[in-house]
């Protein structure tokens, strides 16, 4: 067993966000039809089960809200109250009321210097806008400023999901992807080099497709002289295991992933804890040349996070 494991994907859900958003939205995404209820007890157990030491909490995905900044100012602080009375145990990306760029970077300061938080949660998109959209840069500046970690997490698309499966299953890895791909093309990956992205579930479909990516970049000019180096750009990235523990997607991630930034991820309550009992299983028996699982576990967070 490692020295340390630390979740970097973990959810909470505290009521107050759930009568918020509502559970027909929270229900629509999951595979059954049915959201996972949350308790900090039953964090803990699936921790205690599964040898986690610390869970780094944030709030999953969702639409945007009326009076988000208020609604994920009370999400913060209840995180930063979790933390206090569970010492050593739980950890927080902060939820910032995007797309309100300004908002957001109000409630950066007061995470940052008030809650003392981990980094930040932020979603694959905002009504269609991906994250290299110009509407971000002032944000990215300040975090880049303060040397800080953003968790990408998928969210709905911004268009109708075909009836193939819940967005979950297919829409929120592709939009990982499209994401990652905004980030690298549009060279925020090359200009903010001081924010350490993570990307969900393994980079979603992106370590499939980095050739086709690089490709396309060098046969666009002015793309290509923005990106730079389009390898080294996806290479920056950290990537979670969450949903992702089995030989293929983890063979495809260490093609293109630093060893060092991969990490440890259960998407704990989306991802029952009979299924993280599962993925620990494959995972503490991968053997993948660029998979450490000491470092996947607790040691590249460790570093990352500052523990």
């Amino acid at each position: 067993m490692p020295k340390r494991k630390i979740d970097t994907h973990q959810h909470f859900l505290p009521k107050l966000y759930v009568d918020a958003v509502g559970l027909d939205l929270l229900n629509a995404a999951m595979p059954g039809g049915v959201a996972p209820t949350w308790s900090v007890e039953a964090a803990l157990a699936m921790m205690d089960e599964n040898g986690i030491d610390e869970g780094i909490l944030s709030i999953s995905s969702g639409p945007t809200l009326p009076d988000a900044a208020t609604l994920l100012r009370k999400c913060n602080d209840h995180a930063a109250e979790l933390r206090s009375r569970h010492p050593g145990r739980f950890g927080s990306f902060a939820s910032l009321p995007l797309p309100d760029v300004d908002a957001a970077l109000k409630e950066v300061s007061y995470s940052l210097d008030v809650l003392k938080v981990d980094g930040f949660i932020v979603f694959s998109n905002y009504n269609g806008l991906y994250l290299g959209d110009d509407h971000f840069t002032p944000l990215w500046e300040e975090l880049n400023r303060r040397g800080t970690v953003v968790f990408i997490h998928p969210n709905q698309p911004p268009y109708d999901v075909p009836r193939v499966a819940p967005a979950s299953v297919l829409e929120f890895p592709f939009d990982t992807t499209r994401t990652a791909t905004s980030l690298i093309m549009s060279g925020a990956m090359n200009r903010f080099r001081n924010i350490r992205f993570i990307l969900s579930h393994a980079g979603g479909t992106l370590p499939f497709l980095v050739p086709r990516i690089a490709l396309s970049i060098s046969m666009m000019p002015a793309v290509a002289e923005r990106v730079g180096d389009t390898l080294a750009a996806v290479r920056s990235f950290y990537f979670d295991t969450a949903l992702s523990a089995g030989n293929s997607p983890l063979s495809a991630l260490a093609q293109v992933a630093d060893p060092d930034h991969i990490l440890f991820g259960t998407d704990f309550p989306f991802a029952p804890t009979s299924a993280i009992r599962q993925f620990g299983k494959v995972l503490d028996n991968i053997q993948i040349p660029g998979i450490e699982m000491d470092k996947v576990y607790g040691d590249n967070a460790a570093r990352l996070l500052g523990r």
